[in-house]
């Protein structure tokens, strides 16, 4: 397709990328193909039943299509995966660099290579944040690590991976969403770090992937002072034009990270979001929300006005066109496989990468675990830590595979007293934590239990140690999947604990 084929009204459409409802072809996506001359659409676990009605969706969009589309999800592992089933699982990042991290190119080539053959082009991911604040409510284990080198290289052999597959990566979230306290979802965060900090921690990683030849990179929605005390990343020309493009000479494409999270939808008009959005140099601009036809046909009609008024000029326009077209002949085949279906030999390996993560941090010898044990597992009620979660995942708890006494915990639990109680009967207690923080239940239910008999079993964030006074006996797994729990299950018994710590601690 040649742009000089394209007039304003497909131009404006191929800047955009919508987030639809339903499993199947509907009237959304069709006005999407020929109202709007959409560009991208984004998945949403909501979107997805079974692999094979996937690959048929994506199929017929394609047919439909005068341009073809990037199709794109989060596919990031662990915690953040759209797809659940059907393909080969992704081990989440700070499990994968706990792991054997010289396998990160070959799980997720295999996995991008399985969302290839189901019609994806696009993955948002990997994620690139150095997880330098241990406080961070929505990076926290999505991130490989704390060492800016160590996430450096693991960044690199994830999006080789993919997109050596032809699956177009996207690393994020550009300059680097590891130090924060706030999750954009809902505010705007502020990074107040000097420039020299902020080349020497968050941008490594970023730096890395785009020497190596990353194709794509996600802007994030984070105020950075020694940029831009004005505009977040997303919206700075600072930031994506002075810095990544000009100064960090990338030339692949650039896209935003949902233009609906509160961070930029509570504090700019639309117009505002989108005529800066451009013209600070993004190639993509998402927006995923409540996805809503009324306001998404708003948003299309509001960037043609704003190309119309003189505002966007039309050159900034057919720079990202000519960029996203040029990408869309690499990457937009529609080889689609109906038929995908978990190879062995690729289960096996995201299996090993699993149980290589599952870390033993403190021990009092009481670990391991056998038959002849009377063990009380004490587990909470798992709550999406942040809206990047998928919010439907099934509700599954390591008894599935232990297969002891189980008591679940909740924040409206009254019956610590009576847990105590009953625990003081048991020969060992495991009490699985969920992103602990300081006051919190699980804090204090951890207080009143007996510490020399306690394996506390870390499920998400590896710091709820340091809410943890005491703690004799502690486990990571970095991820509330069945895959870690049958994994954290065998090293139990066998004592096969292989992890490496990918963050520090200070207890």
């Amino acid at each position: 397709m040649n742009i000089n084929d394209l007039t304003i009204e497909e131009k404006v459409g191929q800047m955009l990328c919508f987030a639809f409802h339903g499993t199947s072809y509907n009237h959304q996506l069709d006005t999407f193909i020929n109202e709007f001359n959409l560009g991208s659409v984004v998945y949403f676990a909501r979107n997805i039943n079974k692999t094979n009605e996937v690959a048929r969706l994506n199929k017929t969009i394609q047919e439909r299509a005068k341009i073809p589309l990037l199709i794109g999800l989060d596919q990031e592992g662990g915690s953040v995966l759209r797809i659940m089933e059907g393909i080969t699982p992704l081990v989440g990042a700070m499990a994968l660099a706990a792991s054997d991290q010289s396998k990160i190119y070959d799980i997720c080539r295999i996995v991008g290579t399985d969302l290839k053959h189901l019609g994806f082009n696009m993955n948002f991911a990997p994620v690139g944040d150095v997880n330098n604040n241990p406080l961070n409510p929505v990076i926290n284990s999505r991130s490989y690590s704390d060492d800016p080198l160590v996430v450096g290289e693991c960044v690199k052999k994830a999006y080789r991976g993919f997109q050596d597959s032809f699956l177009l990566p996207t690393i994020k979230h550009f300059p680097g969403h590891g130090n924060t306290s706030v999750d954009s979802h809902v505010g705007l965060p502020v990074v107040k770090s000097r420039l020299e900090d902020v080349y020497k921690t968050e941008l490594i990683p970023f730096i890395e992937a785009i020497n190596d030849g990353i194709d794509g990179v996600m802007m994030s929605h984070i105020l950075f002072e020694a940029f831009d005390k004005k505009y977040p990343a997303s919206l700075s020309y600072q930031i994506i034009t002075k810095l990544l493009k000009e100064q960090l000479g990338f030339k692949g494409l650039i896209v935003t990270d949902s233009l609906t999270m509160g961070a930029i939808y509570k504090n700019y008009s639309l117009s505002t979001i989108i005529e800066q959005g451009v013209n600070s140099g993004n190639d993509i601009l998402i927006f995923c929300g409540k996805a809503d036809l009324v306001e998404q046909r708003e948003i299309y009609h509001t960037f043609l006005n704003l190309v119309k008024n003189g505002k966007i000029p039309t050159a900034r326009l057919d720079e990202s066109v000519n960029k996203i077209l040029k990408l869309k002949q690499k990457y937009c085949s529609i080889e689609i496989d109906e038929n995908i279906f978990k190879k062995n030999e690729n289960l096996i390996l995201s299996s090993q990468l699993q149980f290589g993560s599952i870390t033993l941090v403190k021990s009092n010898g009481i670990v391991p675990i056998s038959k002849k044990d009377k063990i009380l597992l004490i587990f909470p009620e798992i709550r999406i830590a942040s809206l990047v979660d998928n919010e439907n995942q099934s509700y599954h708890t390591l008894n599935q595979f232990l297969d002891v006494d189980e008591v679940i915990i909740s924040q409206e639990s009254k019956n610590f007293k009576e847990i105590t109680k009953k625990s003081k009967k048991y020969d060992k207690i495991i009490l699985a934590t969920y992103n602990v923080k300081a006051g919190d239940y699980q804090q204090s239910l951890f207080n009143q239990l007996e510490k020399e008999k306690t394996i506390v079993v870390s499920m998400r964030s590896p710091y709820d140690l340091l809410h943890l006074d005491g703690v004799e006996n502690y486990i990571c797994i970095y991820e509330p999947t069945i895959q870690a729990f049958q994994q954290l299950t065998i090293a139990l018994y066998q004592n096969m604990f292989l992890g490496k710590l990918p963050v520090q601690l200070s207890r």
